[in-house]
């Protein structure tokens, strides 16, 4: 990632505290943020795709209550891991009664009554799936970039050969695009992860992104 100084304009965190003034907006953040790698995990671990769903709405339904967002504590991690959490309370709940008694049972779920831990093998995974939407993410914003599909299609294991013969390009226009592209993703991630993490956690999101990719 370039070097320098990175502005940090509104964290994840700096949302939240804005739950009294605006609950409405706060709740959209969350739910488009983290609704698609949620949902992948669940997937992984053998849920139908219907019943990710169900769990990922009933985990949207408690963490988007104004009063557990009110008693979420930036110091003891990062939000990722705070909804994955609850997350995985849900799933377990879900697996040990009908969900139809879940939903009956609805209620606000204070933070001390959660299982936070969440065993690393589980996290890494987690943090998998949270890069690979990040970077499709970034990937969406830049559609606009003539660039950018040269480069995303190499993400995807092609070939320049490939690449060339899909886009109806020369190799070395392939070559050229992806050689633009790069700083450009590379920003936009930049941009992105900026919109949910300190800068103290800054560093670290870099390199896990790098770790992942």
């Amino acid at each position: 990632m370039p070097g320098g100084r990175v502005y940090l304009p509104s964290t994840m965190w700096t949302c939240i505290l804005e739950v009294r003034s605006d609950p409405d907006r706060v709740n959209d953040l969350i739910v488009r943020r983290y609704s698609q790698p949620l949902q992948a995990f669940a997937r992984s671990i053998g849920m139908s795709h219907e019943s990710a769903e169900d769990v990922v709405q009933e985990t949207f339904i408690r963490v988007c209550n104004k009063e557990f967002l009110l008693g979420a504590d930036r110091k003891k991690g990062k939000f990722r891991t705070l909804i994955l959490a609850v997350l995985k309370n849900v799933i377990s709940e879900y697996r040990r009664h009908d969900f139809a008694g879940l939903r009956d049972r609805r209620r606000e779920v204070p933070l001390g009554d959660l299982d936070l831990a969440v065993p690393y093998q589980e996290e890494f995974e987690f943090n998998r799936m949270w890069v690979r939407n990040l970077v499709n993410q970034a990937f969406d914003n830049l559609k606009e970039d003539p660039t950018i599909p040269a480069l995303r299609l190499q993400t995807r294991g092609k070939s320049y050969k490939e690449i060339a013969a899909e886009l109806d390009l020369k190799e070395s226009d392939v070559t050229n695009n992806i050689h633009r592209a790069k700083p450009r993703l590379k920003r936009e991630l930049e941009r992105l992860i900026a919109q949910y993490c300190t800068q103290e956690e800054f560093p670290e999101e870099i390199a896990a992104l790098v770790k992942f990719m």
